[in-house]
């Protein structure tokens, strides 16, 4: 009882710690649960921790916990425990496989360090091109938010928290863009600024936190929402202060070399 407990809170500590709603992860911890000397299975999960509890059928409880220090989006490694999980549960596979894979999955590198620094910048191209921006100045963002992105992407690993890290990188991307647009003052501010941001807010962040107050778990869903709320005015507080900064000092005007 006590594997299949553990191997349960495995599978569930992946799906929450990769953007999984609460509801989805007490659903999965319950599939998991299929001995039938289980009479009684309870799951709490709030956003930073998992409480399992199952009482057999001799009176005797059996408790669980995990707590969740960091959080990302990988829809990908949600996907793939939810396939392990369908298999023992109809039992194509047994405890032993499900510890496997899930080991496997939750040390997958999904994607590399660089491979995520260059579609965030591919992400700044593309919108600034659907914003109405010029091939110059999608380009140009292409450009300017690679430095941005490789820090985000180090911050991450280093587990400096979301509203610093996106500071910095909105601070960087107003810096580069206000270059770029006093060199060639034919590109487009607003649309540059607009596109590394969009692609920098965590959307997929407070759409989840939205399912989960829906769902009925408020206490997850507010926090998933101050988190989203607090990264996207990282973003802003970065991009807004170097803007004012500019335009104390200029008035507003471009610089003369």
């Amino acid at each position: 009882m006590y594997e299949e407990l553990k191997a349960a809170l495995k599978a569930g500590e992946i799906m929450l710690r990769n953007g999984s709603e609460t509801f989805r992860v007490q659903y999965i911890i319950k599939k998991m649960l299929i001995n039938k000397n289980i009479i009684n299975k309870d799951v709490i999960v709030i956003g930073t921790a998992m409480i399992a509890t199952i009482e057999l059928k001799d009176g005797h409880p059996i408790t669980l916990s995990r707590s969740i220090t960091r959080r990302k989006n990988n829809l990908q490694k949600l996907s793939l425990v939810t396939r392990v999980v369908d298999d023992y549960a109809n039992n194509r596979i047994n405890l032993n496989e499900v510890m496997e894979k899930l080991e496997k999955i939750d040390n997958t590198t999904t994607y590399s360090f660089w491979l995520k620094v260059l579609c965030t910048s591919l992400g700044t191209f593309s919108f600034t091109l659907g914003y109405g921006g010029t091939l110059t100045g999608a380009i140009t963002m292409f450009l300017i938010t690679i430095i941005p992105a490789y820090f985000i992407q180090l911050f991450f690993k280093k587990n400096v928290p979301y509203f610093i890290s996106n500071i910095l990188a909105g601070a960087l991307i107003s810096i580069f863009s206000l270059i770029a647009f006093n060199l060639n003052p034919l590109l487009q501010y607003d649309k540059m600024i607009a596109s590394a941001i969009i692609i920098l807010t965590p959307g997929i962040m407070a759409v989840t936190a939205i399912r989960d107050v829906v769902n009925g778990d408020f206490i997850t869903g507010a926090s998933r929402g101050m988190e989203a709320l607090l990264s996207a005015t990282g973003l802003s507080i970065g991009v807004g202060f170097i803007f004012a900064l500019y335009v104390f000092f200029t008035g507003g005007t471009v610089w003369t070399f």
